[in-house]
């Protein structure tokens, strides 16, 4: 019987031995065609603690990446099984991975220009070899101080170029924001007609040979140009272009027309180091008026070096470009011709819907009163003591025809409980006439900017709308927007600011975003008046909406409106696709989706509340490439 088994053992081995090369052989042609086939993905992310952010905030180890998207998701064993021989493995080392970060209102195009033709002036000039591109700062205590550097700067820029070129010269007063716009922005025109030192006439005795512009303070503060510059406008572009538009359109559509090569190297720059950098995988925006950006941008897409994702809005018009003031004219016109594009596009760069960022003047009015009449600023228009004229507000009919064309709107400015009122009335009126049912005016995911407050009566009629209020947290304080509202109107509006968690409870998806440039610069050279703590850092942007804490001074905003850490995080990925309308692609870490992530160095969810704005983002991966790496990782 022994022997018996013992020669089938044997006959089993030498079975075994004749099969092993033919095995061995289908195993080989196996694996290469699977190498042939390029059926590996081409990168695996491991030991990683991934808050994937879908509808159950699933939690895994691991993923697997193929042809920019998501094919797997699991264990790290599961996922390592997957790997071939040429696939990149990214170990997490046990780090909290997340979705990238999604900054649905910022202006990269527009913060590159103060950012690399200011603080980094000097380097961008010689970069590019043009002493244009560089700005020139007039600085001081008190306004004769100013005017004085001011002078000696523009002349001394004369002299060094020569006539003919272009002079850039920005003016700042004090150490802050708050200090110059006291000091410097009564050197221009004022809303009420009157006039500074700064005008057009005297910017000509300046620089009579030199197109000159002066640029005060923020982003957002008045500036001045001189004949010179008026004309060169004219010649090369058709308009005279003025405030952010030209910011813009001076760099990409005069002083770098026709320079490609150098334009889409300037904006790159700005996209990696103060966007990529903060783990923002995508963006939205306009193009302020100046189209060549969008041709910047298209040329990194062909080019395979865009390093973040652009859901891109049409508009807007200003107040200075052809047209834009006239009732059933301008932007009217435009929106009822141009056809419905939205989502049309590819994986860089598409299309949100179109926009009229600027579209409240004649609309901005509040309900509530003043604690002192004779404050000096505010939102001064009572809504009940002066009813809006909606016939005569160009931007409510603009608006209004969008809407009637079937066009998704997006990017509204909202800074008066008034302008909610119009939009409401605008929607009540097109569901009661019959022209549009509550659920399509919901599919519209009507987008709207910065809402430092919000009426509480508002908030549920929003919602109900599907209206996508998007929240940036620094206008809620300082001495503009939120904050001088605030201080004129007093603690009865304090559960007005940025009601975010109300609005979440009221059904609706409130949006995250910063309106701010992310790299820290000289103080001189800073686009908008937020906390020190937050300069070039995303991450104290967050901490706001968790802990309603301004860090520089202790204020506590309506605590009552903290936001659940995951809820937050929704904010800043998933419901930022659903403003975008792009959900389908990016937002969250699922299967199909295309692999946008990032790892920081500190648990979000679990730090305290006040340390959130200590995270680093140490690694941003775009699709599966990274675009972003730390020293530190």
């Amino acid at each position: 019987m022994i022997r018996k088994n013992w020669k089938l053992y044997q006959a089993a081995w030498a079975m075994f031995a004749l099969l092993m090369p033919v095995l061995l052989q289908a195993q080989d042609d196996a694996t290469r065609k699977l190498d042939l086939l390029k059926a590996y993905p081409e990168l695996v992310v491991v030991n990683g603690r991934v808050h994937t952010m879908d509808n159950s905030n699933t939690q895994v180890q691991a993923f697997a990446v193929k042809n920019n998207r998501i094919i797997a998701r699991g264990t790290n064993d599961e996922m390592r099984f997957l790997a071939g021989p040429n696939t990149e493995v990214v170990d997490a080392k046990g780090r909290i991975v997340l979705p990238g970060l999604i900054d649905g209102h910022t202006h990269p195009h527009l913060w590159a220009v103060e950012h690399w033709l200011g603080s980094e002036g000097e380097a961008t000039s010689k970069r590019y070899n043009d002493p244009q591109l560089k700005i020139t700062y007039a600085l001081g205590t008190e306004q004769a101080e100013v005017l004085r550097n001011l002078e000696k700067g523009v002349r001394d820029r004369a002299a060094q170029m020569g006539p003919g070129k272009w002079i850039w010269a920005s003016v700042f007063g004090g150490k802050t924001l708050p200090e110059s716009r006291k000091i410097v922005h009564a050197l221009f025109r004022q809303q009420d007609g009157s006039s500074g030192t700064i005008t057009r006439e005297y910017l000509d005795t300046l620089s009579p040979n030199n197109p000159l512009l002066v640029f005060s303070s923020e982003a957002i503060g008045p500036e001045a140009h001189n004949t010179k510059a008026k004309d060169e406008f004219l010649k090369i572009l058709g308009w005279e272009a003025a405030g952010l538009t030209a910011r813009t359109a001076t760099v990409f559509d005069i002083l770098m027309k026709g320079r490609e090569t150098e334009k889409v190297d300037f904006l790159k720059r700005e996209l990696l180091e103060c966007v990529s950098a903060q783990g923002v995988t995508t963006f939205g925006n306009h193009y302020y008026g100046s189209p060549s950006i969008m041709k910047t941008y298209n040329l990194l897409y062909q080019s395979g070096e865009m390093p973040v994702r652009w859901g891109w809005y049409l508009g807007t018009l200003w107040g200075n470009q052809p047209e834009v003031n006239q009732p059933g004219g301008g932007l009217a016109f435009f929106y009822r011709n141009v056809g419905d594009f939205r989502g049309i596009g590819n994986d860089y760069i598409w299309n949100a819907g179109v926009s009229n960022e600027g579209w409240e003047s004649g609309l901005t009015c509040t309900t509530s009163k003043p604690i002192n009449p004779n404050a000096p600023s505010g939102i001064r228009r009572d809504c009940n003591a002066q009813p809006t004229d909606y016939n005569a507000a160009a931007g409510f009919e603009q608006v209004k025809s969008a809407i009637q064309s079937g066009l998704r709107l997006s990017f509204l400015h909202t800074y008066s409980d008034g302008t909610y009122d119009s939009l409401l009335k605008l929607l009540d009126e097109e569901v009661k006439s019959g022209r549009m049912t509550v659920a399509q005016v919901r599919e519209l995911r009507i987008g709207t900017e910065h809402n430092p407050i919000i009426r509480p009566d508002h908030i549920k009629r929003l919602a109900d709308y599907g209206v996508m209020p998007a929240f940036n947290g620094y206008q809620v304080q300082g001495n503009i927007k939120g904050g001088e509202f605030l201080k004129v109107y007093g603690e009865q509006v304090m559960t007005w600011m940025a009601p975010m968690k109300s609005y979440q409870d009221a059904g609706g998806h409130p949006v995250f975003n910063t309106d701010a440039h992310l790299n820290k610069v000289a103080y001189y050279a800073k686009d908008m008046d937020y906390p020190e703590q937050w300069d070039g850092n995303i991450w104290g942007f967050i901490e706001f909406f968790v802990s309603r804490k301004m860090p520089h001074d202790g204020l506590t905003y309506n605590v009552r409106e903290s936001m659940d850490r995951t809820d937050l995080m929704k904010a800043a990925t998933i419901w930022g696709a659903e403003q975008l309308f792009n959900e389908k692609n990016i937002g969250s870490l699922e299967v199909g989706k295309l692999a946008d992530f990032i790892v920081i160095d500190k648990d979000y969810f679990t730090i305290p509340s006040d340390q959130i704005k200590t995270i680093k983002t140490l690694l941003t991966s775009l699709g599966g490439k990274t675009v972003y790496k730390s020293p530190q990782y």
